[in-house]
């Protein structure tokens, strides 16, 4: 390590077994190559920037946490890099063997190491895992080239899709896992995409969603068409990508169809309200409701809910608020199918064999 300045406020750093790590080769690999082989991907960076967004797949072992990338970061940017790699030696060298051990069990694996742009962190750990018996590589730009692919990506050529629409609670979702080549925006989004939508989800942000969706997207031949559900531009909080929405409204329609008590029956399964802290989000997103639904029955939902008599709450909900939107949004658009779901393999079947005449 080079010499600290000793008006900086650090003594000059003593030799430790960290040291040796920030200088070598590392073996660098692309993107491409990293996604596309049986690599285990590790991602070091910290806690909070794994969650604000991560590759499919990647384990997080970060070099430090939190707070410590914090204090890194602003002497990096107060007093340079030199300091600032010597800070980070000083916090990993006294937890080395805790962090090696946390790699024990992917000895045997091909691993792929990455931070925030490739840099000193994740070229740090190949050389130390390296040197500890591990096959290991660096992945070139680290996620902020990843995130660059991904945008990439999403402006490509999509394959043709076959659009499932029909009213809340026919089985969208359910036919759609069932079914070859399918795309679930709501599973990738973790969100219903309704007022209820979260409700016993936990939502990706959008770097994740767009992650998930080009993960699942690399699965397709794109002279094969895929099922997909009608969508509005938004899942929850997340957008979908441009070049999806087009390719949906230019997409072969068909229509699903079934009957209100199995709509019903179909939303309280889905749900599954149970808990205390569910009754209460849906009190307050029903509340939420007032202007559109008037007080006298948001006052009876409410007195249901309180009672637990869901299939009540789901039904007006779905005959005054769910399905006038509906059919307003969708009295212009042409089926090239319809197809009741009232038993759902028979209706994956009509589909499947839709496709094949497509195709």
């Amino acid at each position: 390590m080079s010499e600290i300045l000793i008006n900086s406020g650090f003594a000059k750093p003593v030799k430790s077994r960290i040291d040796k790590y920030f200088i070598g080769e590392v073996n660098l690999i692309s993107i491409e190559e990293a996604l596309s082989r049986d690599f285990t991907l590790i991602d070091v960076r910290s806690p909070i920037e794994y969650q604000s967004g991560k590759i499919p797949n990647a384990l997080n072992i970060p070099v430090f946490d939190n707070l410590e990338r914090t204090e890194i970061g602003k002497i990096y940017k107060d007093l340079g890099k030199d300091i600032a790699f010597q800070k980070g030696a000083d916090f990993l060298e006294p937890k080395l063997d805790n962090f090696l051990l946390k790699f024990s069990k992917l000895k045997s694996k091909n691993i792929v190491v990455y931070c925030a742009r490739g840099g000193m962190r994740s070229a740090c750990v190949v050389r130390i895992l390296s040197k500890n018996g591990f096959t290991v590589s660096q992945m070139f730009g680290g996620y902020k080239n990843y995130r660059r692919y991904v945008i990439e990506k999403l402006k490509s050529s999509t394959p043709p899709l076959i659009v499932l629409h029909g009213k809340t609670g026919v089985g969208k979702t359910l036919i759609l896992q069932n079914l070859p080549s399918y795309l679930d925006l709501e599973g990738l989004a973790q969100h219903r995409s309704s007022l209820f939508g979260a409700i016993n989800k936990i939502p990706n942000n959008q770097k994740n969603f767009e992650a998930f969706l080009v993960q699942k997207l690399n699965e397709f031949n794109l002279e094969y068409p895929v099922f997909i559900e009608g969508e509005s531009r938004k899942v929850g909080k997340v957008f979908i990508p441009e070049n999806i929405a087009k390719g949906m409204k230019k997409g072969v329609f068909v229509l699903l169809s079934a009957s209100m008590e199995t709509r019903v029956n179909r939303i309280v399964e889905e749900y599954k309200i149970k808990d205390k802290a569910t009754v209460i989000k849906i009190d307050r997103i029903l509340k939420s409701l007032i202007i559109s639904l008037g007080k006298s029955k948001i006052e009876k939902m409410r007195k249901w809910l309180k009672h637990g008599e869901i299939k009540k709450i789901v039904h007006m909900l779905l005959v005054d608020y769910y399905d006038p939107r509906y059919n307003n949004s969708m009295r212009n658009y042409k089926f090239e199918l319809k197809i009741s779901t009232e038993n759902i393999d028979r209706a994956t079947s009509e589909l499947i064999d839709f496709r094949k005449e497509l195709m």
